[in-house]
């Protein structure tokens, strides 16, 4: 009895060895939030800007309008409240920010990211053989798909944005309250923005959904989650701040669905 045992045990493991297992695909750079729905884990860093870029460059070559059309105005630094010459010529091009969020990107810009990145992806997953018949698309998430993602960082604003050991949880404006006497409290980790996977993960494990930089959506004009420079309250997940052009406190993530 036993030697059958055995020998049935051997079998099913020699069986199980040569069963094909299979693969969950998950975009490259996601986490899945559902069956059809993925989300970056971390905003769209000045590297992966960088790989869009030198990818145009060898495209096209760069002189070329193509190239010169996907270089992000880092003259938005700047700007008012943005003041900071050194980050003009650094911020971007530096070795030492590559894993900071890219901003002085426009919405154009960032839909023919979205664009590029798809077909990018795809082409890879070809040359590996592995999903190479996967149908998926990078873009920007709507609102409340924003809103989705963003719902479980909420928690993150209680106590002045604070965990229990007085560490910050996210990238903004903090205003204390010193002798019933309201300031700001500029004392965090960054002067401006923070590396891309900074702070705490939500729910989805997704980074820096609130604070850092405000993120581009669908809906043009439209930015969600505040940023280095907004207040604590214009960081919740209801908020909204509209933009017009680059700036030095927006950017943005992907989310990519996978269609049938």
């Amino acid at each position: 009895m036993k030697k059958i045992i055995l020998i049935l045990t051997t079998i099913s493991i020699i069986a199980l060895s040569f069963t094909k297992k299979t693969k969950t695909f998950i975009p490259p750079g996601t986490v899945q939030i559902n069956d059809t729905l993925f989300a970056d884990k971390c905003e769209i860093s000045n590297f992966d800007w960088q790989e869009y870029e030198f990818s145009i460059k060898a495209k096209y070559g760069s002189n070329s309008k193509e190239y010169i059309a996907v270089l992000p105005d880092t003259t938005c630094w700047r700007e008012k409240l943005s003041h900071n010459e050194p980050y003009v010529k650094y911020y971007y091009r530096h070795v030492a920010y590559r894993q900071y969020p890219v901003v002085g990107i426009s919405y154009e810009q960032a839909k023919a990211f979205c664009k590029w990145r798809t077909e990018s992806v795809k082409t890879f997953l070809t040359i590996k053989k592995d999903f190479k018949n996967q149908n998926f698309e990078y873009r920007l998430p709507c609102k409340s798909e924003w809103e989705m993602l963003a719902e479980s960082s909420s928690n993150f604003l209680s106590n002045n944005g604070k965990d229990k050991k007085g560490k910050y949880r996210l990238n903004c404006i903090h205003i204390i309250d010193s002798a019933g006497v309201l300031k700001y409290d500029f004392i965090r980790n960054a002067d401006v923005t923070d590396p891309v996977s900074s702070y705490f993960k939500n729910w989805f494990g997704i980074y820096n959904m609130l604070g850092n930089i405000a993120e581009m959506v669908a809906e043009e004009g439209v930015s969600k989650g505040g940023s280095w420079r907004s207040r604590i309250e214009d960081c919740r997940v209801g908020k909204e701040l509209n933009y017009n052009k680059p700036t030095a406190w927006l950017g943005f993530r992907c989310v990519c669905i996978k269609k049938k």
